[in-house]
């Protein structure tokens, strides 16, 4: 039994990546949200200031706790924005000080931005193509 593959080209190829990408796109804008409200009710509620002590590849990071624990954690983002001695303010857990992250976009509000960075981008995207296939096939009618 053969089956036959219809190959689409063109314009309306447009359309379909066009469609792929506006899917991409929502699934990005509805994750946002998600990771964002994750991150909010998450038990990192404490605050401390803490140094940047090595940057390879990813930043370790040490701060004190109120009790006079010291905790090393490796932030789970990398920049080339952080230097080895730099200054940064720590979120954490005060019952389980070592579930930490940097506070801010480069630790525990990345993902948040970049799902919804992706996902307006791939929406733009996609809805760019999206109308240019139609606008063309259309044309060919």
């Amino acid at each position: 039994m053969m089956v036959s593959v219809r190959r689409v080209r063109g314009p309306a190829a447009l359309s379909i990546v066009g469609r792929s990408f506006l899917i991409l796109g929502f699934a990005g804008l509805l994750a946002a949200p998600v990771l964002g409200m994750s991150e909010w009710r998450s038990p990192r509620t404490a605050s401390a200031a803490g140094t940047i002590v090595s940057v390879n590849p990813y930043p370790v990071v040490s701060f004190s706790t109120p009790q006079g624990s010291v905790i090393r954690f490796t932030n789970l983002v990398r920049s080339s924005l952080l230097r080895e001695g730099d200054s940064v303010t720590v979120a954490y857990n005060p019952a389980i000080p070592t579930d930490a992250t940097l506070d801010g976009l480069l630790g525990r509000w990345f993902f948040t931005g970049l799902a919804a960075l992706l996902g307006t981008a791939f929406l733009l995207v996609g809805g760019l193509t999206t109308f240019i296939g139609r606008r063309r096939t259309a044309g060919k009618t």
